[in-house]
């Protein structure tokens, strides 16, 4: 697994040795997710402050690192995901100041007074498949009732195709993207809708 674009296009990242316990995503869904993301900020992610709140390897969050953005906080239950978000900011010799990785169960962050780099601009939610939507909805009004979301966050969320997608509160659906097995969406929560297909 390699990063696509950036500063540190083609440098390695070390994946998970199971596909039981994390899945990994691909290299052309990570493509176009971060094309979704550069162009809802204007192509500028020198402000954008992400929380990667499903982190697995990091792979997605040092993608948009590697393209600019100012800050990342990585959040993955995991133990050895963890260790494994550390050893790949390690290997790509990222800047300290520019984040932060919690293991913790990411359902209660909410109720944290702090969290690292809040409140977040964009919000990437690459849960397990076998999550209903409901509690993925419910943990995004969580963290925007916290506080820990920024006016106007954007969320981009990977989900399977044949799944429902989430329904934050007052959020509005930018695009929509599939390939295969994979849809990624991107909504924007308090946004006005000027919608893509």
């Amino acid at each position: 697994m390699r990063i696509v674009g950036g500063e540190w296009r083609g440098r390695a990242l070390e994946a998970p040795d199971g596909r039981d316990v994390t899945r990994p995503t691909t290299d052309r869904t990570r493509e176009q997710m971060a094309s979704m993301v550069m162009s809802a900020f204007g192509l500028d992610l020198s402000d954008v402050s992400i929380l990667d709140a499903f982190a697995g390897s990091g792979a997605i969050g040092f993608e948009l690192l590697s393209r600019g953005a100012a800050h990342c906080t990585f959040v993955d239950a995991d133990r050895k995901a963890a260790a494994r978000i550390r050893k790949n900011a390690s290997s790509l010799k990222a800047s300290k100041s520019t984040y932060d990785v919690i293991c913790a169960d990411v359902m209660h962050l909410p109720s944290r007074m702090e969290v690292q780099g809040a409140p977040f601009s964009l919000l990437i939610l690459d849960p397990p498949y076998a999550m209903p939507a409901s509690k993925v909805t419910a943990l995004v009004d969580g963290l925007a009732q916290a506080g820990h979301l920024a006016k106007e966050a954007y969320v981009l969320y990977e989900h399977a195709t044949h799944s429902e997608s989430i329904s934050p509160s007052k959020a509005v659906a930018l695009k929509s993207k599939s390939h295969g097995t994979t849809a990624v969406e991107l909504l924007r929560i308090g946004g006005e809708d000027d919608s893509e297909g």
